[in-house]
């Protein structure tokens, strides 16, 4: 009998998720208050694109030195040392710093990152065995989720209510927390569990348009849409948003939002995933890309009327469906190949808010942003109609998580 997830201890999986998800907290709260508080800091946009990019390029290299020093180290002290300095880095966002003090910030960030997700993946995966690694891993990512949603909802509010500093001053402290859930996950697993090797994939597929796809399912969703989200939303609106006798800050409705695109990455992916399972990858990644398209469209010409908020989020809907679906093609292909759709993803998120604040820097609109976005996307649509049908056959791998 095949065991599941449901035969494994999952505390020791929850807490490392717990402390991840604790990390995140200043992190994800800069790309909901960047967009909106750069001015009053001194950025222009095309810095305010290098501030939040700098992390996801930095990570191209940073991964590799994860790995390597997660081999002859112990997992559980390198874990530790990357989440005290992740608090660290927070605190000193709090500061206001100058330009390049807040770049050398970011990129220490990266340098953390990678070694926080190479440990959380990668232990969350010894817990279980070969059959249900996936499942565990499962438990891990959804975990994870609720720093993302903590972080964008709390760090907006704490924003709009104290101010900027106030802000990462509290998400820092609380985000020290993470090292002990650190040291508590870790006293729950076995000192032999190893990591699982996987079998080589058999004649890793080269398909250079799907690795296209999934550079434009991050450049746009990730990178160049959450990024300057905050943005379209001050030009639209103002610095807050009357309902009734409720005035709501526009950084607290970023959040929300934002926070929205990781809801539904979290809840929602386990019912999409069964709808592409139903019609097909292929045809999900045609149906995703095409209504994307036509919701970032929307956006563009409805960028001055209420009906930006709906159409955005039938744009995350797209987003994470399009995102599954390429993962499982990937991952059916074997690890070469969802390794390769990894880094594509990864630069693709790097990319995003460079073109994306660019783009508002000479056009001072955010329109070109989901022009730019809806161009992609329809790319992305025809070739997914042109591409090849997937082979169907299954690989025994396990992934990573979407990266952010």
């Amino acid at each position: 009998m095949i065991p599941s997830h449901h035969d494994v201890d999952k505390r020791p999986v929850v807490l490392i998720g717990l402390a991840v998800g604790l990390s995140l907290l200043g992190d994800v709260s800069i790309y909901a208050i960047l967009p909106v508080y750069h001015e009053v800091l001194g950025f222009g946009p095309i810095e305010v694109g290098i501030l939040l990019s700098a992390n996801r390029w930095v990570r191209l290299v940073t991964n590799h030195l994860a790995r390597r020093l997660s081999e002859r180290f112990r997992p559980r002290d390198l874990f530790a040392i990357a989440l005290f300095f992740g608090s660290v880095i927070t605190l000193v966002y709090a500061t206001a710093p100058p330009f390049w003090i807040f770049l050398i910030a970011r990129m220490a960030w990266g340098l953390c990152w990678s070694f926080i997700r190479h440990t959380g993946v990668m232990t969350s995966i010894s817990v279980g065995t070969t059959e249900n690694a996936t499942g565990v891993l499962g438990v891990y990512n959804g975990t994870v989720q609720f720093g993302y949603i903590a972080g964008t909802l709390a760090g907006a509010a704490l924003f709009d209510v104290f101010g900027f500093s106030y802000a990462f001053v509290t998400m820092a402290i609380i985000s020290v927390a993470a090292v002990a859930f650190d040291y508590a996950g870790f006293r729950l697993i076995p000192a032999q569990k190893q990591v699982p090797r996987r079998s080589e994939p058999i004649g890793p597929a080269r398909d250079l348009p799907m690795l296209i796809r999934s550079f434009i399912t991050t450049c746009v969703g990730v990178g160049l849409l959450i990024s300057t989200l905050g943005f379209a939303l001050q030009e639209r609106f103002g610095d807050s948003i009357e309902i009734g006798a409720i005035v709501i800050g526009i950084a607290t409705v970023n959040g929300i939002l934002i926070a929205l695109h990781y809801g539904i990455n979290s809840v929602g992916s386990p019912f999409l995933g069964a709808g592409i399972d139903r019609i097909g990858r292929r045809a999900a990644e045609i149906a995703s890309f095409t209504v994307g398209s036509a919701a970032l469209i929307g956006a563009a010409v409805f960028t001055r009327s209420p009906i930006l908020v709906p159409v955005i989020v039938v744009f995350f809907v797209a987003n994470v469906a399009s995102r599954l679906s390429l993962m499982s093609r990937a991952g059916l292909a074997g690890s070469a190949s969802f390794s390769r759709l990894i880094s594509a993803a990864d630069f693709g998120a790097a990319t995003g808010p460079l073109i994306g604040w660019f783009a508002i820097e000479r056009v001072g609109s955010p329109d070109v942003v989901f022009a730019i976005g809806a161009a992609l996307y329809a790319i992305a649509a025809i070739s997914a109609m042109l591409s090849r049908r997937e082979n169907e056959g299954s690989v025994e791998t396990a992934g990573p998580p979407t990266p952010r």
